[in-house]
């Protein structure tokens, strides 16, 4: 068992991420919220201090190594040695992946290909900024024998999707990232396990909620006829985060009301 946890969300200012830093601050962990906007961050921290943590609150890009190891000297020296790691920052594009032929007719507005920049800005939050976060934390953890690692991925790695190649390719690499820092880390007691999150109602899923006709085609694909609550989420990362989780790890862990049955 762990004396104190230390637990460090990244996209933690709303949504899936705001959800699980509370979760945690609830369960007795102190934690670190980071995202590009403070103000999102400094309120999450906020809340979570009433659960009677300690919490930071840090805006930061995810997609430097510079920044991220800056936020981890920090971090460790107000709160201490990190023990959870949650990866969900991250970011969503509609586009074809090259022009398609009278795509503009079909979907007026998503005529135009995704770009290089793009492309690599989506890698660079999803996947890369997992890895640099890994590569930041990942040594402290595996010297001290323990460590909880949660990637927050997606079911669309178990399925297919038109029209967002970008981030279902970065989600695809974070669950092989799951899984291969599962085989070298295990021995040194530290789990790391992913989270295939289905639709939940966030800023960065709002398109998908706000048309009535698409939402309701959308959720006949769900066995349970809803979309999830991010605390639903953020109970199941919690349990992950928990050192009674010790025997699970490399997991994809599917969580969308059956849609991927």
């Amino acid at each position: 068992m762990v004396a104190t946890k230390v637990a460090v969300i990244t996209g933690g200012g709303r949504g899936l991420g705001r959800a699980i830093a509370l979760r945690l601050a609830a369960d007795g962990t102190d934690v670190a919220v980071l995202a590009r906007s403070l103000a999102e961050v400094e309120a999450v921290a906020g809340a979570a201090r009433a659960h009677g943590v300690r919490a930071l609150a840090l805006s930061v890009d995810i997609t430097s190594t510079q920044a991220v190891n800056g936020a981890r000297a920090e971090i460790e020296g107000q709160l201490g040695p990190v023990s959870v790691v949650v990866n969900n920052a991250g970011t969503v594009l509609y586009k074809p992946f090259v022009p398609l032929p009278d795509n503009a007719a079909a979907l007026p507005g998503w005529d135009e290909a995704i770009t290089d920049e793009e492309w690599d800005d989506i890698l660079a939050v999803h996947l890369g900024g997992a890895i640099r976060m890994l590569r930041a934390f990942g040594p402290g953890m595996l010297e001290r024998r323990y460590g909880r690692v949660v990637n927050i991925a997606s079911n669309v790695v178990r399925r297919a999707v038109p029209f967002t190649v970008g981030y279902d390719t970065a989600k695809g690499g974070l669950v092989q990232l799951t899984r291969s820092l599962a085989r070298e880390w295990g021995r040194y007691g530290v789990t790391v396990n992913a989270v295939a999150a289905g639709h939940f109602e966030t800023a960065m899923s709002k398109p998908q909620f706000e048309n009535q006709e698409t939402l309701e085609k959308l959720l006949r694909r769900v066995p349970v006829r809803r979309a999830g609550e991010p605390a639903e989420l953020a109970d199941l990362v919690a349990f992950l985060a928990r050192p009674e989780s010790g025997f699970i790890t490399g997991e994809t862990i599917g969580i969308d009301g059956g849609e991927t049955l």
